[in-house]
């Protein structure tokens, strides 16, 4: 009778305790920017980061099936979902069109903190030729007016800007790398020693070479984040010896163009989980699909875009968020490149906790995955 009283009051206590509650993560959105630059970080306390701002107005992404008018849009959606209501870090990688092509845009949506950069635009229209729509010429100083009486940060590479419980690490910034290896780094890197790590791939403008290049640190786990860093710029950072180290998560370079992820650069982080942020039209390319996969420890590889040429690259679509358009509408679409946007602006989201989980989730289906990459 008193072990039955026993049992029976150990079970009423079990079920009158209150629940674990859930450790707290930093949350990580690779936005739908189609094929622009937009990743948005939250830690448990609210502190917000958003590196790069997409596509300005009227172009890139113009009216879309979930409503959006343009990039602005879609960032403002995501941080309100994750009840933001200021951003308190935007980082502009490089004013390429569409990675500062948002920020006039954004700054009348929502309020913004500090702004970081690399210092003035070095790409610029030929002697006595009239700078191109949205080029950089025109952007920089646009974004100039933008950042006026906010807090404004030059960023040098082995630079360390702390954000509440996450810091940002600038690794390069620009057109300059580390001069040494991070703490853990600096093995030597067999891949360097490649031919096709040490072969030449044009930059995609000067602009790319310039480049902010962030290694964002939460707990035990490091977030690789370049913006559009080149090709000669990964093999600098990783070579002879890799000056990074490993990483968990990768968001991929360059939407994953193919004048992107040195085979150099993906030797030294060896990454746990990737995520690339491509567009349907532009990124997504087999090199850098074929090169991230292959790297040893990979549990995880993620898309925002299922590439229109090569759909075959992304078998698995429960990774991809945006899908293609039907096969017969394929072909008039991938003429225009900046206009009727197939998708419904789905994303790919993490929550990472300090001590190494990872959750990613596709926005389109809520096809989830955990995976454990600080052992």
């Amino acid at each position: 009778m008193i072990r039955k009283s026993f049992a029976a009051a150990l079970l009423a206590g079990a079920f009158s305790m209150p629940a674990l509650a859930a450790e707290p993560a930093l949350k990580v959105v690779s936005l739908d920017m189609e094929g622009g630059g937009g990743t948005l970080f939250v830690t448990p306390e609210g502190t917000s980061l958003l590196i790069d701002t997409g596509w300005p107005s009227n172009f890139g992404l113009l009216p879309s099936p979930d409503g959006a008018k343009n990039s602005a849009d879609r960032i403002v959606a995501a941080a309100k979902k994750l009840g933001v209501k200021k951003i308190d870090y935007v980082i502009i990688t490089h004013y390429h069109m569409d990675h500062a092509g948002g920020v006039v845009d954004l700054a009348k949506r929502i309020p913004i903190g500090t702004f970081i950069d690399h210092g003035p635009n070095q790409e610029h229209a030929a002697p006595g030729q009239k700078p191109e729509f949205g080029s950089p010429d025109l952007l920089y100083p646009e974004y100039l007016k933008v950042i006026k009486g906010h807090r404004h940060i030059v960023a040098k590479p082995g630079e360390v800007i702390p954000m509440g419980s996450m810091t940002d690490t600038i690794v390069a910034s620009a057109g300059k790398v580390l001069a040494k290896p991070l703490a853990g780094a600096g093995a030597p890197n067999a891949a360097c020693n490649t031919a096709e790590a040490k072969s030449t791939k044009p930059e995609g403008g000067i602009e790319n070479s310039e480049s902010v290049a962030s290694l964002i640190s939460y707990g035990k786990v490091r977030i690789a984040m370049f913006g559009d860093l080149s090709w000669k710029n990964e093999y600098e950072l990783s070579c002879p010896a890799g000056k990074l180290g490993h990483v968990q998560v990768l968001i991929a370079t360059q939407h994953g163009s193919y004048i992107s992820s040195n085979p150099a650069s993906i030797a030294d982080m060896r990454p746990d989980v990737a995520v690339m942020g491509s567009g349907g039209k532009k990124g997504g390319d087999e090199g850098p699909i074929k090169t991230i996969k292959a790297s040893p420890g990979l549990m995880g590889f993620w898309q925002t875009h299922e590439s229109f040429a090569h759909p075959e690259w992304t078998p698995d679509k429960n990774y991809v968020a945006d899908l293609n358009p039907p096969k017969d509408k394929v072909a008039a679409m991938a003429k225009q490149l900046y206009t009727t946007p197939p998708d419904m602006g789905y994303n790919i989201s993490l929550s990472i906790t300090k001590d190494g989980s990872v959750t990613v989730t596709n926005s389109r289906n809520g096809f989830s995955k955990t995976y454990q990459v600080v052992r």
